[in-house]
């Protein structure tokens, strides 16, 4: 299967970094000036195409005019980004549990790369991969994302724990407010699906179980604005001093 992404931002992010770069292909007309400053820069070869041929290559999805043919996204080696991580102060890790959508993954990245999020986890089940939507949903940020696939969300929480992270958690029946903690400390963060939740053993290997306050009528977030909601918090938390 034929790896693509899309569209203006996309593209210009895959351009600019570290994706092998396959082929390009642009909509007849295409001007955009930032997009050719890239493709002469890196001395890219470039094909145009009709309407219908790069409708033929995303479906109806809008493309802007530009689409990149790339090879597949790498995942980290856990072992190898607790390395990356060992000088950078109160580093986070975004551990995600059952996931699916990758709509939902694609604005966790995008969110996570705006509030300095410094890696994620994922497992190789249930849980949706670094797919094209994913790409486009985060207008470019997985190309600054370290997402490391395990088999087992379970043991890579041992492995945060054994190098020093504190594991927090989402939850709706949770006592303590998310906010309340004091995110000045290595810090690993569960987001959990909007519809199951997060898994008992997960919760039970929690060492701060949190909840986001709600007045309103429903009583549960979208994953991917939770998230953001606990990555802003521990932005913010690491900022005052």
């Amino acid at each position: 299967m034929k790896n693509y992404v899309y569209g203006i931002n996309t593209s210009r992010n895959a351009l600019m970094h570290n994706q092998t770069i396959k082929n390009i292909y642009l909509l007849n007309g295409f001007k955009n000036p930032q997009i050719f400053k890239l493709i002469k820069e890196k001395n890219f070869n470039y094909t145009y195409l009709n309407s219908k041929q790069m409708d033929d290559l995303v479906g109806k999805n809008n493309h802007q005019g530009v689409i990149v043919e790339i090879n597949d996204y790498k995942y980290y080696e856990l072992d190898d980004l607790l390395k990356e991580l060992e000088n950078v102060t109160y580093p986070c890790i975004a551990i995600l549990d059952g996931i699916e959508d990758p709509h939902n993954f694609g604005a966790i990245l995008r969110s996570g790369d705006a509030f300095g999020i410094d890696g994620y986890i994922i497992a190789s089940n249930r849980q949706v991969g670094l797919t094209n939507t994913v790409a486009h949903v985060s207008t470019g940020a997985i190309e600054y994302s370290k997402v490391c696939k395990v088999t087992n969300l379970n043991q890579a929480i041992n492995k945060l724990k054994e190098n020093g992270y504190w594991i927090v958690a989402s939850d709706g029946n949770a006592k303590i407010n998310y906010r309340d903690i004091d995110y000045k400390m290595k810090t690993g963060i569960i987001i959990g699906s909007e519809g199951k939740g997060i898994g008992p053993l997960l919760l039970k290997n929690s060492d701060y179980v949190t909840k986001i306050d709600m007045v309103g009528h429903v009583n549960s977030l979208n994953a991917s604005v939770a998230a953001a909601l606990y990555f802003n918090a521990i932005m913010e938390s690491k900022n005052v001093k």
